[in-house]
């Protein structure tokens, strides 16, 4: 076995909206960059676009960042400043992450939380959202609250056997003792919404059809922008600090325990 190695440099994207109050800390708003590239070909395709895998996410950030920057040109600010960042390397392990809740671009006991992007798969209507964290901080009151306003059911992850809360970037954050959610349509068991959903994993899921070909339920997509961006004010504008529950098996991190 021949193994051969480079060095490649790549880079996070970061960019910050002041909040009103200097001292009332960050919240993060993020998602990855990187897919797997070039390889197998797969149904005669070798590119693996990653489109909902995580260009989905990303351009969730930015529209979230468009939505909050124009409310800030009319003089309307969160209470914390929100940071909105973009990793690389994720696929590769939580790399760019891992790096930047390491050497976060400011201090890190301002961030507070983090709400985190990761193939939200819009495939079908926005009823439910099975969110990951939710049993675990005080995050969940601000998804609950803002769900109710917007008509849709926020639920714990039903899978959580799959682990998927510890598999991608919020748990950098979450290591680093930082409150974190994420969150994907959700379904019920059996249902037709359900069956898309497994259907999207055994064909799409780091494959060459996850691509712009694809069928999205767009008004989904903007009624789920909607939203994250009442989400991230919400949590922006809480007085109370975001913190982990005692129940909370992740709070030895927040706490040093």
């Amino acid at each position: 076995v021949v193994t051969e190695r480079d060095a490649v440099v790549s880079l996070n994207l970061v960019a910050k909206l002041e909040g009103s109050d200097p001292e009332a800390g960050f919240v993060a708003v993020s998602a990855h960059l990187d897919h797997l590239g070039v390889g197998e070909p797969i149904h005669g395709k070798t590119i693996y676009n990653g489109a909902m895998d995580d260009a989905s996410g990303v351009a969730t950030v930015l529209e979230t960042a468009r939505v909050l920057g124009a409310d800030a040109e009319k003089g309307i600010r969160p209470r914390r400043s929100v940071l909105f960042v973009i990793f690389t390397a994720e696929e590769k392990g939580l790399l760019g992450s891992r790096y930047f809740a390491g050497h976060p671009t400011v201090p890190a006991a301002a961030i507070k939380a983090d709400l985190n992007l990761d193939m939200f798969l819009p495939l079908f209507a926005l009823k439910k959202l099975h969110v990951q964290g939710l049993e675990q901080s005080t995050l969940a009151d601000d998804a609950r609250k803002v769900g109710a306003a917007h008509g849709i059911v926020i639920a714990g992850d039903p899978e959580p056997d799959r682990n998927s809360f510890i598999r991608t970037d919020q748990y950098s954050f979450v290591q680093a003792g930082v409150p974190a959610l994420a969150m994907k349509f959700g379904w019920e068991a059996g249902s037709p919404e359900y069956r898309m959903w497994r259907a999207w994993l055994a064909e799409r899921y780091h494959s060459t059809q996850d691509d712009l070909s694809q069928p999205v339920d767009l008004v989904a997509a903007a009624q789920f922008n909607a939203f994250f961006a009442d989400l991230v004010r919400a949590v922006a504008d809480d007085p109370a600090t975001p913190h982990y529950l005692e129940s909370s098996f992740f709070r030895r991190f927040e706490t040093g325990q």
